[in-house]
C-alpha cells in the first residue's frame, strides 16, 4: 500500500519526537547566547543573532538528528511493548505498512549524518564531535539495553537530555565562571525534572514491561514507588530552579513566572499521582510533565534577556 505525504510527514514526527529534538536545539541555542552574551563585550541579543546565524543554524541541526534518530531506535526496539500497550501514537504499531527494518536504517543514518556535521562543524574542537558520539551510544544504549535495567535507563535518558548544554558550553569555549555555573544549574534542573519524568512514565507502561519483561523502576517497585522517587526529584527541581535569578537572570520575571508554572505542573502531578498511582493517572503524569519540561525550557530561552 502506497503511504500518503500526509502519512508519511505525520510517522515522521512521531518516530522522531519532533518536540524533543526542538527542546534540544533550545538548550543549545540559550546556551551558545548567554556564553557569547557574557564573553564578548558589545554583544546584545539583537547582535547575536543576525552574527552566529549560521552557526546556530546548522548547530541546531545536530540534536535534531541525533534525538529524532533515537527516538525512533526507542520505537523499534519496543514495537512488541508499545503493541501490546496499544500505543497507537507509535507509528509502528498503528501503520502496519511501515517497515521497522526501514526505520532502524533511516535512526542509523541520521545519527551518521549528525556525527558528520559536528565534525564539519567544529573541526578545530574535537570534544565536540567526541561528544556527540559520546551521546548517540548512549542513546542506542537505552533503547537496547539500559531501558530494561530500570532506573539506570532513566539516568540514561536525562543524561541525554541534558547533553545539548555541556556541548554548547564546550563548543562556545565558555571560560566566565558565573556562565557556566548558571548553565550547569539549567543542565541539573533539566536532568531532575526527565528523571522524575521517566519514572512516572513507567507507570503508564507497566503492562506491556511486565510481559515483555522490562524491568523498569515502577515494574520492580510498583507504581507508588515510583512516584515517591520521581517526587524526590522534582523536589531537588523546586529547590534549584530559583538559583539562576541570584546569578545571572537578575530580576527577570518572565523566567520566573514560566518557572512557577513548570513547579506548579510537577507538584500537580505527584498529587495526582499520589491518590491514584494508576496507569491512566500516569498518562495524564506523562502530558502534565511533558507540558512541565516545556514551560522549564522556555523559562531558560526568556532567561537570556537579562544576561
Amino acid at each position: 500500500m502506497r503511504l500518503s505525504l500526509k502519512t508519511i510527514v505525520h510517522d515522521f514526527y512521531d518516530l522522531t519526537r519532533l518536540p524533543l529534538g526542538i527542546m534540544a536545539a533550545l538548550a543549545g541555542l540559550t546556551t551558545g547566547i548567554i556564553v557569547v552574551l557574557v564573553e564578548e563585550e558589545g554583544q546584545t541579543i539583537f547582535t547575536v543573532i543576525p552574527q552566529y546565524w549560521q552557526l546556530a543554524l546548522f548547530g541546531l541541526i545536530i540534536p535534531f538528528l541525533i534525538v529524532g534518530a533515537s527516538m525512533a531506535i526507542n520505537d523499534y526496539h519496543d514495537f512488541e511493548a508499545d503493541r501490546i500497550n496499544k500505543r497507537m501514537d507509535r507509528p509502528l504499531v498503528r501503520n502496519p505498512d511501515l517497515n521497522p527494518n526501514n526505520v532502524l536504517f533511516l535512526s542509523l543514518a541520521m545519527i551518521v549524518l549528525g556525527i558528520l556535521v559536528s565534525f564539519l562543524l567544529f573541526l578545530d574542537n574535537v570534544l565536540v564531535t567526541f561528544g556527540v558520539s559520546v551521546i548517540s551510544l548512549l542513546a542506542i544504549s537505552y533503547s537496547m539495553w539500559t531501558k530494561d535495567m530500570g532506573f539506570i535507563g532513566n539516568l540514561t535518558v536525562a543524561t541525554c537530555d541534558t547533553a545539548p548544554f555541556i556541548l554548547a558550553l564546550i563548543a562556545m569555549g565558555a571560560q566566565e565562571e558565573e556562565t557556566i555555573l548558571v548553565v550547569l544549574i539549567m543542565a541539573a534542573l533539566t536532568f531532575f525534572g526527565v528523571t522524575g519524568r521517566e519514572l512516572i512514565k513507567g507507570i503508564m507502561d507497566i503492562e506491556g514491561d511486565k510481559i515483555t519483561n522490562s524491568q523498569t523502576f515502577a515494574v520492580r517497585y510498583g507504581p507508588k514507588r515510583a512516584v515517591q522517587l520521581a517526587s524526590f526529584f522534582f523536589i531537588i527541581v523546586i529547590i534549584l530552579a530559583p538559583f539562576p535569578l541570584f546569578v545571572k537572570f537578575h530580576n527577570n520575571y518572565l523566567y520566573l513566572v514560566f518557572m512557577l508554572i513548570t513547579i506548579a505542573l510537577l507538584l500537580y502531578t505527584v498529587i495526582l499521582l499520589y491518590r491514584d498511582p494508576s496507569i491512566e493517572a500516569g498518562k495524564k503524569g506523562r502530558h502534565y510533565t511533558r507540558t512541565a519540561l516545556w514551560c522549564g525550557a522556555i523559562a531558560f530561552l526568556v532567561g537570556v534577556f537579562s544576561v
